[in-house]
């Protein structure tokens, strides 16, 4: 398939992070063949991107996709108290097709708020995989494994961790890759996070976990181990630059340190974690000092309650500028990073900028908005003031994906009505 983008303006995130006026972007097969005044070749879909923005597709590191079908049922509460209550009794209760629905309602808000690519750990992630695969989305996917210190369990979630990588590595014309996923260092024994960091050398994949979300988990760390959670992580060999750690709200200087040496990548959830009030704010300026490639979440939608990640990136910089009094520490540039190339790095994609040769994953916003007027700075119009009703067309993996704001993949109208049915049975069960 080949896609002409004629007359587009483009912040295309390349390495001199230039803005293009007017040009013409031409998709081949699923990579950027030429950015340029009058390309003349022929293509199969023609777009008209006068009065419209071209930016990268973005990437969401951290998800549980399908829990939007939790959206709305625990807010407004304590986490270490609706969660036992309200949340895990729900999720215990989910069967396979509860996940494809919600999986596939999540790509559908994704897609048309303008992420092209997301990060996702949960359960049934065959299910997931069956949405990614049918609403043209990209995505690094992994089985969330948890031992609680049982050692029988672990064994067996480890093998169906790599049973889920061997059977969806590089499927769906490669826009699905994989991951291995232990959910916490407090979830899971020494020994599955050690045999975790074997298998992802192994295969050569990253490794999604969770870290130093709360205070909570930092006290119980020192506690049990005697030290903090990355500390601790380090001490057992397993911190390298596969981990994608998420949250990483409760760092010290020190941690901040070890997470830059060892290459880690973290998912900022700014979002989230205000929401569940988890009382730190994620050391950025620190992390950045330290050199670790920084990204963005939104986390899953129960605790959000939105997977969009326009929104994640005014919130993200704003928090930062808020809580450390300085309007300059972190600037609409840098958030557009996290969200664009910073992203596409930690899931090793080859995406995230639109330069030729790479992957074309693309993303229009009109510029005819409201909101968007007047146009005196195209980065901070998309991270300050834009949202999702202004992304018009979406282009993943070089497929049309999204047209004049209308999915072109999948039947919305019926995902919408599944997903209420499937959500509200579930939680009468």
């Amino acid at each position: 398939m080949s896609i002409l983008i004629k007359n587009v303006n483009v912040l295309t995130q390349n390495s001199r992070r230039e803005i293009l006026r007017d040009v013409d972007i031409l998709t081949e097969g699923n990579r950027i063949e030429k950015i340029g005044k009058n390309v003349r070749e022929r293509a199969e879909f023609k777009i008209d991107g006068r009065g419209k923005l071209a930016v990268p597709g973005l990437v969401n590191t951290h998800t549980h996709i399908a829990m939007t079908l939790f959206r709305g049922y625990a807010d407004d509460a304590v986490f270490w108290e609706a969660w036992p209550k309200r949340v895990w009794p729900r999720e215990a209760k989910l069967k396979a097709d509860d996940v494809y629905w919600g999986s596939l309602l999540g790509c559908l808000e994704m897609i048309k708020s303008g992420t092209t690519c997301f990060a996702d750990m949960y359960f049934f992630m065959d299910e997931t995989a069956g949405a990614v695969k049918e609403s043209g989305i990209r995505a690094n996917l992994s089985y969330g494994m948890i031992d609680s210190g049982d050692v029988k369990k672990g064994k067996k979630e480890l093998g169906v961790g790599e049973r889920f990588v061997k059977d969806h590595s590089n499927t769906a014309d490669g826009r699905i890759q994989c991951s291995f996923g232990p959910h916490a260092p407090y979830t899971c024994s020494k020994e599955l996070l050690q045999k975790t960091a074997e298998l992802a050398e192994k295969y050569g994949i990253p490794v999604q976990i969770h870290m130093s979300e709360t205070r909570k988990e930092v006290f119980d760390s020192i506690k049990q181990h005697g030290k903090r959670p990355a500390e601790y992580l380090e001490s057992i060999g397993f911190l390298s630059e596969r981990i994608i750690a998420a949250h990483c709200v409760w760092l010290t200087k020190r941690e901040t340190k070890i997470l830059g040496e060892r290459g880690v990548k973290v998912s900022y959830n700014p979002v989230s974690n205000m929401k569940l009030a988890s009382g730190g704010v994620a050391p950025i300026p620190e992390m950045m000092e330290s050199n670790v490639c920084i990204t963005f979440g939104t986390d899953g939608a129960v605790s959000n309650n939105s997977l969009n990640l326009i929104e994640t990136m005014k919130v993200g910089a704003l928090l930062q500028k808020a809580h450390r009094w300085d309007a300059e520490i972190l600037n609409a540039q840098q958030a557009l990073d996290f969200a664009t190339i910073n992203g596409a790095r930690a899931l090793r994609t080859d995406a995230g900028s639109i330069e030729v040769g790479k992957l074309a994953d693309v993303v229009l916003l009109d510029l005819k908005s409201p909101n968007l007027v007047p146009s005196h700075n195209l980065v901070s119009n998309f991270v300050y003031s834009a949202n999702p009703s202004n992304v018009s067309d979406v282009v993943i993996n070089g497929k049309l994906v999204m047209e004049r704001s209308r999915i072109l993949t999948v039947d919305e109208d019926k995902v919408l009505e599944k997903a209420e049915k499937v959500a509200f049975d579930l939680m009468g069960r």
